[in-house]
């Protein structure tokens, strides 16, 4: 899939596949977050194209395709995840108790599970309310390893969260790859943008960030 800046800087050129992590580099302003609207169908470039390409290798444009099919393909986490209300079970898709765990120990969702008092059963408001950023953050990441879908895109995950926090957005980007997705940061720590693939720099200024990777 290629994805060519509309409102974003001239030049952007991104290609996502299957089983690679590909970082959006550059500074606040720059057209990242409008690089990644624009790739999940939310914008109409002004210039350029969103093309989906089969394993025949036959290209669509995103935007002759039901939105809805293709939504269902891609998971978004932006910087303040959005949830919506219900209990944790429930906002996971009440998985089989074993693969939650699991998947709970990578993120550390289940130490912070072990600290409400009705555990699974929690019920959170609109928007997770009940939980702190670097919570939902772990919770949807958590949703995110129990449902892989093709696309993942991670905008900032690492923003509200500490040393701890950061480590576990690492093993679960390592786990996403190797689940076969592929995986779209929008980054600023080195950290994140030394487990990618692939480097893209968005402006100018990016450019002190694209060694910290692999392109």
């Amino acid at each position: 899939m290629r994805a060519r800046g509309g409102r974003a800087p001239a030049g952007v050129d991104v290609t996502l596949r299957p089983g690679r992590v590909v970082a959006l580099v550059g500074p606040s302003g720059a057209g990242k977050t409008t690089t990644v609207e624009a790739l999940l169908g939310l914008l109409t470039p002004d210039a350029g194209t969103v093309r989906l390409v089969g394993a025949d290798g036959a290209a669509v444009d995103v935007a002759d395709v039901d939105p809805g099919t293709w939504w269902r393909q891609v998971t978004w986490l932006p910087q303040r995840p959005v949830l919506e209300p219900g209990t944790l079970d429930a906002l996971l898709g009440s998985p089989v108790p074993a693969d939650r765990d699991r998947a709970a120990a990578r993120t550390g969702l289940d130490a912070v599970v072990a600290t409400l008092p009705d555990g699974w059963a929690t019920a959170l408001g609109t928007g997770g309310a009940g939980l702190s950023v670097g919570q939902r953050q772990r919770l949807a990441l958590t949703r995110a390893l129990l449902h892989p879908t093709a696309i993942v895109v991670l905008d900032e995950p690492t923003a509200h969260l500490d040393a701890a926090g950061e480590r576990v957005v690492l093993d679960t980007v390592d786990a996403l790859r190797a689940a076969g997705s592929a995986v779209l940061l929008v980054a600023h720590r080195p950290s994140l943008v030394a487990r990618a693939d692939d480097v893209v720099p968005v402006g100018a200024a990016a450019d002190d960030l694209v060694g910290a990777g692999t392109p």
